[in-house]
């Protein structure tokens, strides 16, 4: 169990989450449009409004923690007896007035129990934090490799179609000397408009894929466009040999795992506020004309005899049962999900691996190849924009197998707690 935080410590941390809330985020605007992976998961984490509502549930689980180490206040009563007929009786006087203080005891430990409790909401709300910045940080970065992705598909688009019109030139030159037909020249335009209009599709997709990264970071106005090259990155081997044993760390587990203690102990807290408080009741009345005093002392306590308090216990019993099986779904998730993220990743990898061998290695002789029997008649127009295509669908796979393989990354560096530690290594590799 943790230990309490002392009163003044707690309020000045408190006063200084609420200042940082109420003051305006300096890095509230990324510096410039153009940013990295590593930049992007730190936008993430800092800037983001959406983390922001989380640490302001951790300043509330604060607040409660000051509340329940608290003690109950006393109650003064004030009152005035004036006869207004017949004899006296206690005190033989025009008026008696009487002043009660009135002290609870909490005999039963109630406050301890709600402290514990309270320590354990704010270990839970900076769990949450936690886990929310690791998945906040994963999407962003995916939405971030989509928009290289997109980025690559678009100057892909752009080569291919300058490629395309070279190679236009070259048929219309051999039109004009009589060596070509005019067929050729008009398919290789029809194939030359119908890739514009593919790039136009694609520069579409490079602003919608900005957006959404935008819009997922909560920066309205921002138009973002990735730097560097795509490049797989570090994952431990231990996540991906042994993914189900290194589930323990994930920050979605550890958050469940927190929020099933905090529901456990709202089951103490709910048995000790069973308990009645008594109050200790100490006093003075005095007369007047003629004066007379006399002191009181007393105690009182209620008699749970219409109400004992079971709805409470009972509603705190079946919310721990309930954490208890959130927890044990996050188990099952978390594990299940490292496990097919990691497997994944091999596959993608072998995929990836295959394609540089069997394929991209080929692509300048494949390009040589085709024009130059094209030059000497060995080949026709189709060959040429055969070749081209092919040429343009592998290197357009290869940007989709690497982009699926580093967001598979993300994905089991988040769940595995481990995001936060490629930064730096994603700044290298992004430059």
């Amino acid at each position: 169990m943790m230990k309490c935080l002392k009163p003044l410590r707690l309020a000045a941390a408190i006063a200084l989450v609420q200042y940082t809330a109420l003051v305006p985020a300096q890095d509230a605007t990324p510096p410039g449009n153009a940013v990295n992976l590593a930049a992007v998961l730190r936008l993430a984490r800092e800037v983001s409004p959406r983390l922001a509502i989380e640490r302001q549930s951790l300043a509330g689980a604060e607040a409660n923690r000051i509340t329940a180490g608290a003690l109950p206040n006393p109650s003064v009563s004030y009152g005035r007896f004036r006869p207004r007929s017949g004899g006296a009786t206690l005190f033989d006087g025009n008026q008696q007035e009487q002043v009660t203080f009135d002290v609870p005891l909490l005999i039963a430990g109630q406050r301890g129990a709600r402290v514990d409790k309270a320590d354990l909401e704010i270990e839970s709300a900076r769990a949450r934090i936690a886990s929310g910045a690791s998945t906040l940080s994963a999407e962003a970065g995916s939405a971030f490799v989509m928009l290289q992705a997109a980025q690559d598909k678009l100057s892909l688009f752009g080569a291919t179609r300058d490629e395309l019109t070279k190679l236009r030139n070259i048929v219309s030159g051999r039109a004009e000397s009589g060596m070509a037909s005019r067929y050729d020249l008009t398919r290789m335009e029809v194939e030359l408009s119908s890739l514009q209009s593919k790039v136009e599709e694609a520069r579409a997709d490079v602003a919608d894929r900005s957006g959404q990264l935008a819009a997922l970071l909560g920066l309205p106005g921002w138009k973002p466009t990735a730097s560097g090259i795509m490049a797989p990155l570090p994952v431990p081997a231990t996540l991906l040999a042994q993914p189900r044993a290194q589930a323990g760390a994930s920050p979605a587990l550890q958050s469940a795992l927190i929020e099933e203690k905090v529901a456990r102990s709202g089951i103490d807290v709910a048995r000790r506020e069973r308990w009645p408080v008594p109050s200790v009741s100490v006093g003075r009345s005095w007369t007047s004309e003629p004066y007379g005093s006399a002191n009181f002392v007393g105690f009182s306590v209620e008699i749970p005899f219409l109400d004992s308090r079971r709805g409470p216990l009972a509603r705190a019993e079946s919310e721990a049962s309930a954490a208890t099986l959130r927890r044990e779904l996050a188990e099952a998730e978390v594990a299940a999900n490292m496990e097919r993220y990691a497997g994944v990743i091999a596959a993608r990898q072998n995929a990836l691996q295959r394609h540089e061998q069997d394929a991209a290695h080929r692509l300048p002789a494949l390009k040589s190849m085709a024009e130059d029997a094209y030059r000497l008649g060995r080949g026709t127009v189709f060959d040429l924009l055969d070749a081209t295509r092919s040429r343009h669908e592998i290197q357009q796979a290869r940007i989709d197998l690497l982009s699926a393989l580093i967001d598979a990354q993300l994905r089991l560096l988040a769940l595995g707690g481990e995001i936060e530690k490629i930064a730096p290594l994603a700044t290298a590799g992004n430059r």
